[in-house]
């Protein structure tokens, strides 16, 4: 159940900037460094022994006629509102002490740290007393409204079944701080740097989380009850150490926030039942970014975040294509899950998750060499249910940075690749042609033979930007069809075919040789092996 909200207070020094008290000349005698103190109300009274009728959080306001004379009787008058926790003392001169308070009075405020405030000319209690209430007042009503502004929204999140990061976005966006949504083996799920560092917040986070104090009330927050408990909604400080959060930092606002995204994560969680949808949510977003070539900040983090053991170990790229109309979110959620379980049971490391209408993604760390038996043991387990599919494999690199190519490479080999039955897996040495390319592509005479072919053409592209180079793939990758080329290109095919001679004229050699054709279309695809380029003509491209 969400807390109810205590409002934003004014402290005791934002009340003596006020014109009511400035036109008192109020002079702070004792504990000026207190002036921080919330006050939840203003109190007036001549009373000596008044501290038995407070609560805490008052300025108390007396022009002192009653205060005792004796210094201890003075001090036993401080002891008994500081026990009581007020938030200051205000005296008006000119009655009682015309000039300045009593020096033990004084004393005994600065021992026990409570401010003690002067007023040098008369002060209006009264009209101090409206000001002070009408600010305690309106800090009530506008968290009232901050907190019905964050029930709606949160209400928005969870009807419209919104994904986690939503909530988690949500949730740093009102807090104003970085916000991360773990599970209970403290990977990552989703998170919100609110413009922080990244590697701040994330980097190294399960060895952080665990350690973390998390000594403040709200810094973190469980989410789900008991005892099906499944993560924890965490709120981190800007300091060094982002998750040792402590009481003062955590303000009752963002304990609501806390406890409204915990409560809506868990209502997304029953919505929807799959055991596995947060992590394969999770995983998608990153291995979505890898497969379409995307340049991913903080690669290593990310990925450490997200529970892939990769240090000191190989990863490989598999890609599990499920060809034509059986390719549904239901399909594949099955099918990464299948994936999952299967790595677990095998104590595997490997983020899983659909990159599209008809492609799950595996990114899997295994060690070195180990590569073959794990994903054979994975197509095994695919064998099983029956589905028509491909399965690509991509190399394997010993360095995170080079997972997205092994991702790509994976991709290319499914999309190339036709289905078997039973499913194989089928590498880039598979394919013929392209496989053969992908091998040689760091031969120097390769290269050669690609910037013999193509370079003038590469040129004229690079000087006019009028790419042609595009069109002459194109071409080749339908098989010389004109018609389809204009289609491929969005030209008509008289601006098509003056293209065509433009590329002949500049690389000096007939098209219509289909000899000329190949050669041209060896460099091309020789040259998208050695940029590991994707998206050409042709190339697979995340739909």
């Amino acid at each position: 159940m969400t807390r109810e909200v205590a409002p934003v207070l004014p402290t005791l020094a934002a009340v003596l900037a006020l014109p009511e008290l400035q036109r008192g000349a109020p002079l702070v005698v004792a504990a000026r460094e207190h002036l921080d103190r919330p006050v939840r109300w203003v109190h007036v009274s001549e009373l000596s022994d008044i501290a038995a009728l407070l609560s805490g959080d008052e300025l108390l306001l007396t022009t002192g006629i009653a205060l005792p004379s004796s210094r201890g009787d003075l001090r036993r008058y401080v002891d008994g509102l500081v026990e009581v926790g007020i938030a200051g003392l205000g005296i008006e001169l000119g009655r009682r002490y015309t000039d300045a308070l009593p020096p033990a009075l004084v004393a005994a405020a600065e021992a026990r740290g409570l401010p003690l405030v002067a007023f040098r000319r008369e002060t209006s209690f009264v009209a101090v007393t409206q000001a002070v209430h009408q600010i305690v007042v309106n800090a009530h009503l506008a968290e009232l409204e901050a907190s019905e502004e964050a029930h709606r929204a949160f209400t928005r999140l969870t009807l419209g079944r919104a994904r986690p990061q939503q909530v988690v976005d949500l949730v740093a966006e009102m807090a104003g701080r970085p916000v991360v949504f773990e599970n209970l083996v403290h990977h990552v799920i989703a998170y919100n740097t609110a413009g922080r560092d990244h590697d701040a917040v994330i980097g190294d986070w399960e060895r952080r989380s665990r350690a973390a104090r998390m000594r403040g009330p709200g810094a973190a927050v469980d989410v789900g009850p008991e005892p099906g408990r499944f993560g924890r909604l965490v709120l981190l400080a800007d300091g060094a150490d982002v998750t040792d959060v402590t009481e003062e930092e955590v303000t009752p606002r963002h304990r609501m926030l806390l406890e409204r995204g915990a409560t809506a994560l868990a209502m997304g969680r029953l919505i929807d039942r799959d055991a596995q949808n947060l992590e394969l949510q999770a995983h998608r977003t990153l291995l979505t970014e890898l497969a379409a070539g995307l340049d991913v900040p903080h690669l290593a983090s990310r990925l450490t975040s997200l529970g892939l053991r990769w240090k000191g170990r190989h990863v490989t790229g598999v890609v599990v294509r499920l060809p034509g109309p059986q390719g549904d979110a239901g399909e594949l959620r099955a099918v990464a899950s299948d994936l999952l379980d299967e790595l677990r049971l095998r104590r595997t490391s490997g983020l899983v998750g659909p990159v599209d209408d008809e492609r799950v993604v595996a990114l899997v760390a295994h060690a070195a060499g180990g590569g073959d038996p794990v994903v054979d043991r994975l197509v095994e387990r695919l064998a099983r249910t029956g589905a028509r599919l491909v399965v690509g494999v991509g190399s394997a690199v010993d360095d995170v940075a080079g997972s997205g190519g092994s991702v790509r490479e994976a991709l290319v080999v499914a999309d190339s690749a036709v289905p078997v039955d039973p499913p194989r897996a089928v590498r880039l040495y598979d394919l013929r042609l392209r496989g053969l390319l992908h091998l040689l592509r760091g031969d120097p005479r390769l290269q050669q033979y690609v910037e013999r072919e193509l370079g003038a053409l590469l040129a004229h592209d690079a000087r006019s930007g009028e790419r042609l180079a595009d069109t002459l793939a194109a071409y080749c990758h339908s098989g010389g069809n004109k018609v389809r080329t204009a289609e491929l290109c969005h030209i008509s095919r008289p601006a098509l075919y003056a293209r065509l001679r433009r590329i002949g004229q500049i690389v000096d050699i007939d098209l219509a040789d289909p000899e000329n054709v190949l050669a041209l279309h060896v460099a091309l695809l020789a040259r998208e092996v050695m940029a590991g380029q994707s998206g050409q003509p042709g190339q697979p491209s995340i739909r």
